[in-house]
């Protein structure tokens, strides 16, 4: 799978989907092919910054909101995020768009076969894709098959 990323039109991209999927994977192999890249991680931040946080809808929002703005100093810094997260809604999405920052919802293949062993899915509420949603906007989607996926990264 190819992968194409303009670094002259994106100043950041943002991972988003399932626990599970493959985002952080996905993250830690392309911060090896970006100069001054900077991986946030959802869970980190989550440890390190929200961990006054639960995992309701409305705390989830305000994760992604405090992520966003740590994503904005990143780039203030001249440095380029990579952003890897479970959830994310329309404001947010369309906040990255206007900053640059490239929103990609991550997809895996034979994910009932990853929920039934992945952790998060044994809890029985506040879990991602089973009673809390993505809202409707377009989405841009990466089909993680297990596959190698190659980033076809260009600088203008």
């Amino acid at each position: 799978m190819i992968f194409k990323l303009n670094l002259k039109k994106n100043k950041g991209i943002w991972f988003y989907g399932l626990s599970g999927s493959g985002k952080t994977h996905i993250s830690k192999n392309l911060k090896k092919k970006i100069k001054n890249s900077v991986v946030v991680d959802g869970d980190n931040v989550r440890k390190l910054i929200s961990n006054d946080l639960g995992y309701t809808k409305a705390h989830r929002e305000i994760q992604i909101n405090r992520i966003f703005g740590i994503s904005k100093l990143i780039i203030e810094s001249n440095k380029f995020p990579i952003i890897s997260t479970v959830f994310m809604n329309k404001k947010v999405n369309n906040l990255c768009k206007k900053n640059k920052i490239m929103c990609v919802m991550v997809i895996r293949d034979n994910f009932i076969d990853i929920k039934k062993r992945h952790k998060t899915y044994k809890n029985k509420s506040n879990v991602v894709g089973e009673d809390i949603f993505f809202g409707k906007f377009k989405k841009l989607k990466l089909f993680n098959d297990n596959t190698p996926i190659t980033f076809n990264i260009s600088k203008g």
